[in-house]
C-alpha cells in the first residue's frame, strides 16, 4: 500500500498490506423521559486505524512491546503526531514458506489496532 508512511514512537514502520483509517465520534446517548435520544459530545474526531504490517521476526517484536505499552504516538504521512494506544488485533501469522528467509525466523503478518486518545 504505497503512500501510507507510519512513524510510531519516532520509528518509520514498512507499509502495511492492510490498512483502514476512520475518525470516530466518542459520544454519550441518554434518553428522556419522553424517549428522545439526548447525546453529550465528547468528541467528535476521534483517530483510530487497524493495520496489518509483514515483517521479520524482530519487528514482530518490538510491534508486540509497543502493544504492550500505556500509549504511543503516531504519525501518518505528514499529518499531525496522535497519542493514542496500540494493541494486538487479532492472531499473529507465519507466512508460508518464510522459514527460510536467511538472517530471520520466518516473516510474519501482524495486526495492530490504534485508538487515539
Amino acid at each position: 500500500m504505497l503512500g501510507k508512511y507510519i512513524k510510531i514512537n519516532n520509528e518509520l514502520m514498512p507499509n502495511p498490506i492492510k490498512f483502514e483509517f476512520s475518525l470516530n465520534p466518542q459520544e454519550n446517548i441518554f434518553y428522556s423521559e419522553a424517549g428522545t435520544e439526548l447525546s453529550n459530545i465528547v468528541r467528535l474526531d476521534r483517530p483510530s486505524f487497524s493495520a496489518t504490517f509483514n515483517c521479520s521476526d524482530r519487528l514482530k517484536d518490538k510491534l508486540l512491546g509497543l502493544c504492550k505499552t500505556a500509549s504511543v504516538k503516531v504519525k501518518i504521512d505528514n499529518g499531525a503526531e496522535m497519542s493514542g494506544r496500540l494493541r494486538l488485533g487479532g492472531s499473529i501469522n507465519l507466512v508460508e514458506n518464510s522459514e527460510n528467509v536467511g538472517g530471520t525466523q520466518g516473516l510474519w503478518e501482524v495486526p495492530v489496532t490504534f485508538e487515539g486518545e
